[in-house]
């Protein structure tokens, strides 16, 4: 896998994911039903609870790989940590969801940018900040042709 440079990672960010909500929100009522139920999530606050959870757990993930460049990137198993994140999140409104993800995105930009660039570089956190960042949002784009 190729090195993914900061600047792709800072873009990919604000110029996809801090628009997530938005670009949600420019979808019919029954767009959003069909999106949600083509992600598997009944609700716009379970897939924002999936993808803070991921992001949460990266973030301090790195963090240890910084302090430990060896540090491996674990082994999850991906439906019960997305299950759980939904089940986390049940009891919460919308908008505390919405300001959990909002609050998340900037500390993932804030963690990009104090990043070295030897730590950047550095495979595991490179390859975890592409699975967060890039990878991720290939499987959770709204595309704004989207055909239902």
């Amino acid at each position: 896998m190729p090195k993914i440079s900061r600047a792709q990672f800072v873009e990919r960010l604000q110029n996809n994911w801090a628009g997530y909500i938005t670009q949600f929100n420019r979808l019919s009522p029954q767009q959003q039903k069909l999106f949600l139920n083509q992600q598997g999530y009944a609700r716009l606050a379970d897939l924002l609870a999936h993808i803070t959870a991921w992001w949460t757990d990266g973030t301090a993930n790195i963090e240890r790989m910084r302090s430990d460049p060896l540090l491996p990137n674990p082994d999850y198993d991906v439906d019960a940590f997305n299950a759980s994140a939904v089940q986390k999140a049940a009891g919460l409104s919308e908008s505390a969801v919405i300001q959990a993800y909002q609050a998340q995105l900037h500390v993932m930009l804030a963690l990009l940018d104090s990043l070295s660039d030897a730590q950047l570089e550095a495979e595991n956190i490179n390859t975890r900040l592409y699975y967060e960042i890039i990878m991720h949002w290939s499987e959770h784009e709204i595309d704004a042709d989207i055909q239902f």
